[in-house]
């Protein structure tokens, strides 16, 4: 007989609409996890797998997956808003917060906004770039995949998935990708304006709690990686495989880390 899925979904309201969710139920403090760009929380079902007897909660971002469409470009500060009134209507009073790439912006955001909350931070990917390293990168990163009446975009965004990201070698996670990518053509767009404008360095200097930092070699976000240690020395740096989809094709590694990380809290 073949078992059912242990990871369940379901809706949270807040104040900007319908939230979605996946959760496996455990033990020990709630770890919740946040997606990259232009993903959804379908990105943490390899390490949730892997990860089985915690308590784990993966929220779709509002404009990805299946969360409701905001109707304006909203700043970071106001996509965390969002999700932290899903972490409150759950019930959560203290977890280990753990993003990737955008979602590493949230976690940082939140366990600045929810300090006596938040026993840990892992960010995969960390965007601690300065202002004018942010302008530089937006010049030769497009978020505009909107639909062609050619259908030049799922070229486009074929592209992007298998070639920037890194899934060429691995079809259905290319394909998932995909999927994801082109429900997020707008909100991929919004939310990068509002990442533009933040500043991850500034709150990284400013938070309390232990902080595990992974990325790869060849992800976009490398050139900051070193960087952590020296903003704050709580950092404990990890390298790890997969250019930017290290959840889906390092999974076994970002997880032994992350349990002896938060074994040590």
């Amino acid at each position: 007989m073949v078992q059912a899925n242990p990871i369940k979904k379901k809706y949270s309201e807040t104040s900007g609409g319908q939230c979605h969710y996946r959760y496996m139920e455990g033990d020990g403090i709630p770890v919740v996890f946040f997606h990259q760009t232009p993903s959804s929380s379908l990105m943490y079902e390899p390490i949730m797998h892997e990860l089985k007897g915690m308590n784990m909660f993966a929220i779709d971002t509002p404009g990805f997956g299946q969360s409701f469409n905001p109707n304006h470009n909203p700043s970071i500060g106001e996509y965390c808003g969002w999700l932290t009134e899903v972490m409150n209507d759950i019930g959560l009073k203290e977890y280990h917060l753990f993003g990737h790439h955008t979602g590493a912006s949230m976690a940082l955001q939140i366990a600045y906004d929810q300090p006596q909350s938040t026993k840990s931070l892992t960010m995969v990917g960390a965007f601690l770039a300065r202002y004018e390293e942010k302008q530089e990168m937006k010049k030769n990163i497009s978020s505009d995949w909107s639909p062609k009446d050619d259908g030049s975009h799922l070229q486009k965004v074929w592209h992007l998935t298998g070639e920037i990201l890194g899934a060429k070698t691995n079809l259905e996670l290319q394909h998932r990708e995909t999927i994801d990518a082109l429900r997020a053509h707008h909100s991929a767009k919004q939310i990068h304006e509002a990442i533009w404008q933040h500043s991850d360095i500034e709150l990284y200097e400013q938070i309390s709690c232990a902080s595990l930092i992974m990325c790869a070699p060849d992800d976009v976000m490398f050139p900051f990686f070193e960087r952590a240690s020296t903003i704050n020395q709580k950092s404990i740096l990890e390298l790890i495989k997969g250019k930017n989809l290290e959840l889906d094709l390092d999974t076994k590694s970002i997880a032994n880390y992350f349990k002896v990380f938060i074994n040590q809290k």
